[in-house]
């Protein structure tokens, strides 16, 4: 396990990938976007994960989001970049030039599509590590990819030298906490479950990357900086807020509800690629009118 973990605590959007009227990548909306949540006050990062689409774009595209986020971020900010690919050696390939063109780190979900063993899931992380220097995160999410690993075989893997962390997108606190006993706190867990942030972090998370971020960055990062200054009103109020966003958006049931937010913010960021389904018209203004009822809007 690597030692490089301390570093990478904070709130991270999981940022979406904005598309053109055509459906092609949009560099400038993407440099706008980055901006914009840097002035919220985020950490960094995860690039071309779940949210961002990662594995419905091309490997060209994936590179090319991933070099115009480390471009322009410049030093201002950490970029994650997720790797994850049913191909282990696809995602060595990603994670070398995520090395190349000076990314922070990089992640991974556990193989997909095809069921491994745990040894199967070591040889998919180890193919990573191996063809790289930067630090891994496991990109632990099992409702999506169907892994679901004990805390001794999280151990097995933080075993790995670069291993530093993971990102852990489920709501069972209490395993997350056992996986950080078993390497004695020393790693970093970001949160991927938006609304039990703060949750999570009072069970050792170090920060979070999430989806809601992409559209609420103040929130989250009010929640974080609330929290380690024992402002627990103040962190509850926030997380509430997140928490009540993100039962609005859920009930969509597409990752467009989360990019139509965008929209109305100004950023003309698309709709998602299929298989992932756009919102309608008439859901939009709903999604509007839900927030705005919030205070959100």
């Amino acid at each position: 396990m690597g030692n490089d973990w301390e570093r990478f605590q904070g709130v991270y959007p999981a940022l979406v990938t904005p598309f053109d009227a055509e459906g092609r990548v949009d560099e400038d909306v993407l440099r706008n976007l980055i901006d914009w949540h840097l002035e919220a006050g985020v950490r960094g990062f995860f690039v071309c994960g779940s949210t961002g689409e990662g594995l419905l774009l091309s490997t060209e595209e994936r590179k090319r989001v991933a070099e115009v986020v480390v471009d322009h971020l410049s030093g201002r900010g950490l970029c994650i970049v997720h790797v994850g690919h049913p191909s282990s050696e696809e995602s060595a390939r990603l994670a070398r030039h995520a090395e190349e063109i000076g990314a922070d780190a990089v992640s991974s979900v556990p193989p997909i599509y095809y069921r491994v063993d745990l040894e199967g899931v070591l040889l998919h992380y180890r193919t990573i590590a191996e063809a790289t220097s930067l630090p891994l995160l496991v990109y632990n999410i099992p409702a999506t990819t169907g892994v679901r690993l004990t805390a001794e075989e999280m151990k097995r893997i933080f075993e790995i030298p670069s291993v530093v962390g993971m990102k852990y997108t489920d709501a069972d606190y209490f395993e997350m906490r056992n996986i950080l006993d078993l390497v004695d706190g020393q790693a970093i867990v970001l949160a991927g479950r938006d609304e039990l942030f703060l949750p999570a972090l009072t069970m050792g998370a170090g920060g979070s990357i999430g989806t809601t971020q992409n559209i609420f960055p103040e929130l989250f990062v009010g929640v974080h900086r609330a929290f380690l200054a024992g402002d627990w009103k103040k962190a509850q109020e926030l997380q509430l807020k997140a928490s009540r966003a993100v039962r609005v958006l859920l009930g969509y049931g597409s990752l467009d509800a989360w990019k139509a937010v965008l929209r109305f913010k100004g950023f003309p960021v698309g709709h998602p690629r299929p298989p992932l389904r756009p919102v309608s018209p008439e859901d939009e203004g709903d999604i509007r009118r839900d927030l705005e009822a919030l205070g959100l809007l």
